[in-house]
């Protein structure tokens, strides 16, 4: 199966100076789980995903050390941590390392990419231009296609 036959035309974008605070409204209300990030002039910068938003309000010493994280709680941190970067700008904490594809390439390439790099979002861009992505959605579209459940491709 190819990119062109299961990926999602209608793409999320965000530009890279708006607040994470902003982002996550836009998430929340497109019922999504990332967004794809674009410059002033349209051109795919980044991919954020709630994970990147999530993983932002964990301070670095907790991240690599999970007990300490529950040693340390106290009452109203996790709030502190949400208030002190939801007015960054996505480009502080979007993936610039990002996964792209083009629309004649294989869904078990991105399958694969999926699983190594716990995506939720790879834009498709095909001579420089967004087209669509592939989210968790698609593949799971893939794999019901695949496996011949109807209802759902």
């Amino acid at each position: 199966m190819l990119i062109h036959e299961i990926l999602h035309s209608d793409p999320v974008s965000i530009r890279e100076d708006v607040s994470i605070r902003d982002a996550l409204n836009t998430i929340l209300h497109k019922r999504i789980n990332g967004l794809i990030v674009t410059d002033k002039s349209g051109k795919v910068v980044g991919v954020l995903a709630i994970q990147d938003i999530a993983g932002a309000t964990i301070p670095t010493q907790f991240k690599k050390n999970i007990h300490m994280a529950a040693a340390m709680y106290r009452k109203g941190f996790f709030s502190e941590s949400c208030a002190a970067i939801q007015d960054d700008p996505v480009s502080k904490h979007m993936r610039k390392n990002f996964v792209s594809v083009g629309m004649h390439d294989n869904i078990m390439a991105v399958t694969a990419d999926f699983l190594q790099n716990d995506l939720y979002i790879v834009p498709v861009i095909e001579k420089g231009k967004l087209v669509g992505v592939i989210t968790r959605s698609e593949i799971k579209r893939a794999l019901a296609y695949g496996m011949r459940l109807k209802g759902f491709f």
